[in-house]
């Protein structure tokens, strides 16, 4: 198990795909830089560990996905949001609001955790992650950036996001599938001396991410399900 190895999610509750996490909601990513890139770091490819991006998964890392492939993208279709929806059209189209509003929340408050030194990343992040193949790896990655007095300054920025699937649910489980442009270009990362910890040559810093976000029920809060990351589509 995860909690192995992060000592902070031993005292947390599992979530599921239908189960909101119980901590007390702050705030989102420093996306403005999400993603702790947001979510899921793999040890390998384009990025090694030490040079994450701000908090976020960078090229070469992925999160297992629990969703079939997004549909084309059904953006066009989306109605503008009601201020009081009652309709299919208008739920939808304040579920889709919604849900794009909270990534870049996210983002935004990753970046406050890196910009932080990364101390306080379980209270702050734990609310936006639903599936263990995020907060697990992820937060064990933050807490060794922690541990090794790593942080970061400025933030990654959620340049679009396009639907690409949106899935209804009578019980408020519904979920919305978006390809997001993030761009980490205003992200600078410095080791425990305040040294600059260059982004590796070649590695890309604006590109897509896929997205599976998820209502957790009537009156609760969504939350990050899976994230992929696209280093080879620039945005």
């Amino acid at each position: 198990m995860f909690t192995e190895f992060c000592p902070k999610l031993r005292e947390l509750p599992m979530v599921s795909s239908a189960i909101t996490p119980k901590r007390t909601i702050a705030v989102l990513i420093g996306v403005a830089v999400i993603a702790v890139g947001a979510f899921a770091i793999v040890r390998s490819g384009v990025f090694e560990p030490e040079s994450v991006q701000g908090a976020i998964p960078g090229p070469g890392s992925s999160s297992a996905s629990a969703s079939a492939s997004p549909s084309p993208s059904v953006s066009e279709e989306v109605p503008t949001p009601s201020a009081s929806p009652t309709t299919p059209g208008q739920i939808k189209a304040q579920n889709i609001a919604d849900a794009k509003a909270r990534l870049v929340k996210y983002y935004e408050t990753t970046a406050q955790v890196a910009n932080n030194g990364y101390g306080d990343w379980a209270d702050r992040l734990l609310p936006f992650w639903g599936n263990p193949d995020i907060w697990g790896p992820t937060g064990d990655a933050f807490e060794q950036l922690a541990n090794e007095g790593r942080y970061t300054t400025g933030a990654a920025e959620v340049v679009s996001s396009e639907v690409t699937e949106y899935k209804p649910n009578e019980n408020g489980f519904e979920s919305v599938a978006l390809e997001a442009c993030i761009n980490f270009d205003a992200v600078k990362n410095f080791d425990a001396n305040g040294d600059p910890i260059a982004r590796q040559e070649g590695a890309p810093s604006r590109y897509m991410f896929s997205y599976l976000i998820r209502h957790q029920g009537p009156d609760t809060a969504w939350t990050i399900n899976t994230e992929t990351p696209q280093p080879e589509k620039a945005c």
